[in-house]
């Protein structure tokens, strides 16, 4: 079995992340904490975890939630759990390996216990053209329905989702005209710390009570002469 790559593997992994739109924020914290744990012992088959140090490296207070997005992470097939009935003893995690090589194309990804699959070898110049394409394709939303439901997810609203999307979308996903944006998610929120700024500046401008539009003072004493 060859040994895990830790670039390939993150690179592999955070690009079925953006792939997949089931996986929220949580899931990928959750997840990026089993990693970390994972690479600390030197990504043995299986590691043993405690659930309240794995809470505290993912930053999720609840232990309903932590078990909740463990399991949707065991289902979609990130990873394998196995719990464990005795306190004393920590549950065990099984990491599924997604290494992506830059000359090779998958053909499925692949657990630690399994026998590494066969692989289609593919010209090295087309597998480069190919992997920019989806490359850009990935780091853009699929569509306005996942720029919504991902600033609802951040406590957003809808209207700002279709402002963010339709201004980007207007300009090709780019920044400054000519570089093409690595992380839409990573974009919005930046887009929303933005907005708040905004409102904020103008929450503390004060407001005039003695000037209407036409900057008239609006006590004027029109019995005097101009």
């Amino acid at each position: 079995m060859n040994a895990v790559n830790y670039i390939s593997h993150l690179n592999g992994v955070l690009r079925k992340f953006s792939e997949d739109d089931k996986i929220s924020s949580s899931h990928r914290s959750l997840y990026l904490a089993f990693f970390e744990l994972w690479n600390q012992k030197r990504f043995p088959k299986t590691i043993m975890v405690n659930s309240k140090q794995v809470m505290s490296l993912a930053k999720i207070r609840s232990r309903t939630t932590y078990h909740k997005l463990l399991q949707d992470l065991k289902t979609w097939g990130y990873l394998q759990y196995h719990p464990s009935n005795n306190p004393q003893i920590g549950s065990l995690i099984e990491m599924f390996r997604f290494e992506f090589l830059t000359d090779q194309k998958m053909d499925k990804t692949y657990s630690n216990s399994e026998q590494v699959p066969v692989q289609k070898l593919v010209s090295f110049n087309k597998h480069k053209g190919k992997h920019i394409i989806n490359s850009f394709k990935n780091t853009c939303p699929k569509n306005e329905q996942v720029v919504i439901a991902y600033f609802i997810e951040e406590k957003r609203s809808s209207i700002e989702a279709k402002k963010f999307f339709n201004f980007y979308e207007s300009i090709g996903w780019k920044l400054n005209g000519k570089n093409p944006i690595t992380n839409w998610q990573a974009c919005a929120r930046n887009w929303m710390i933005k907005a708040d700024e905004i409102k904020n500046e103008q929450n503390l401008k004060p407001a005039s009570h003695n000037w209407d539009h036409l900057h008239v003072r609006k006590n004027k004493d029109y019995g005097k002469p101009l």
